[in-house]
């Protein structure tokens, strides 16, 4: 059996506990203090050197090889939850009302803390080095961007960095690993009508803000086909709020949600199009609005040219074979900070069984793996390192 496989199949016990000490302590994003000192903890365990204050909680760890000044692989996993209650009934549940690890970060973790003892072990057989990289808040400010300010590419230069996802819609033993974008451009929104409230019984002596605020929502539901079918974009409105009471005509009436698209133009397109709808729908009903549009982040890029060449490092890992994944592509993640810096590779990593309670989407309250992930991520992890620092990957 591989070296490394074998030691991710003993440690897996290991990295299963960890992630579900994770799981059942959730952080939110610039507050994950505690599951930074956990890491920490862990990290020091292996004699790993470790620096902290990278975007306030975010965590570097160095495996020196035996050598030094060759090149350096950094290898990302992302530690936040999400502000959101679980719905599982689990021994591993979240503890934390109103917090939950509802896509995958726990996992990513547990998996790359399994590398790093890999690694660890493996470090005199490396001509070069591993940078390991525990990024907080992906899921709100971005904190690779943050990190990279704080340099974490630099001293010592990274010149690859890797990183996964889980992914719920694949199974077990696959991953995709392409060329080229891997996700999309992740906006938000949020439409505010500002009318006049009154009495439930008398509209005529208020401006009623809900009106226009629905007549908005069914035209937004209607940029999107006038984007070619070949080119993704979706338009959702994810929130709608109005009213307190039954016979009370509110002020206010607010609606939100995100945008996802794979090209710049298409972006453009919708941003436009929301704007004039808004604009047209806030003249007919009279009221005024407020319309914000944010969007920090952008694809994540796979560097074409090592593709073939990650995949045969991890074929044996992957046992199953390699997919063409297409539901994270509308996704976003904001490790494009780092494919936009270095040559990059990300792994969307089959996280399903034929138990349905694996195959729940991303972000739901009901999210779980198949744990047999984590040492799956954890020897890819490992042999992408490897195999890379020891000269299997030309041109990088």
């Amino acid at each position: 059996m591989d070296r490394i496989i074998e030691l991710a199949e003993k440690y897996s016990n290991e990295m299963i506990a960890n992630r579900r000490k994770i799981h059942k302590n959730p952080e939110l994003g610039g507050q994950e203090v505690d599951t930074s000192n956990f890491i920490i903890e862990e990290l020091e365990k292996l004699g790993i050197e470790v620096k902290r204050g990278f975007a306030k909680t975010g965590i570097q760890g160095m495996i020196y090889g035996k050598n030094p000044n060759g090149k350096t692989i950094m290898i990302r996993a992302d530690i936040d939850a999400l502000p959101m209650s679980e719905e599982n009934d689990l021994e591993y549940k979240s503890q934390v009302d109103g917090k939950m690890h509802a896509c995958g970060h726990d996992v990513h973790t547990a998996a790359l803390l399994g590398a790093a003892k890999i690694l660890s072990q493996l470090k005199d057989e490396l001509d070069g080095n591993v940078k390991l990289c525990f990024q907080p808040a992906e899921e709100t400010v971005g904190g690779a961007d943050l990190m990279v300010e704080d340099g974490i590419l630099e001293n010592p230069k990274v010149d690859y960095v890797i990183g996964m996802h889980v992914e719920p819609n694949e199974k077990i033993g696959t991953a995709s690993i392409e060329p080229g974008p891997v996700s999309s451009y992740p906006d938000f929104f949020e439409i505010k009508f500002i009318g006049r409230g009154g009495h439930g019984s008398f509209p005529s002596k208020s401006i009623d803000p809900i009106l226009p605020a629905v007549e908005t929502y069914n035209l937004l539901n209607l940029i999107s086909k006038k984007v070619s079918p070949l080119e993704p974009c979706v338009v959702q409105i994810c929130r709608f709020n109005a009213g307190t009471y039954d016979a009370i005509i509110p002020n206010e009436a607010v609606i939100a949600g995100t945008v996802r698209t794979l090209h710049k133009h298409n972006r453009e397109f919708v941003k436009e199009q929301m704007a004039k709808i808004i604009k047209n729908i806030s003249e007919i009903y009279e009221v005024e609005y407020k319309f914000s549009y944010r969007g920090k982040t952008f694809p994540v890029y796979n560097t074409p040219e090592i593709i073939e060449a990650v995949r045969e490092s991890v074929r044996n890992v992957f046992n199953k074979g390699f997919v063409v994944n297409q539901s994270f592509k509308i996704g976003g993640d904001d490790f494009c900070f780092f494919s936009e810096n270095t040559p990059a590779t990300y792994l969307i990593v089959g996280s399903a069984n034929e138990d349905k309670d694996t195959q729940y989407p991303l972000h739901n309250p009901k999210f779980n793996v198949d744990e047999e992930v984590i040492k799956t991520g954890a020897a890819a992890f490992s042999k992408i390192a490897y195999d890379y620092l020891n000269g299997k990957y030309k041109g990088i």
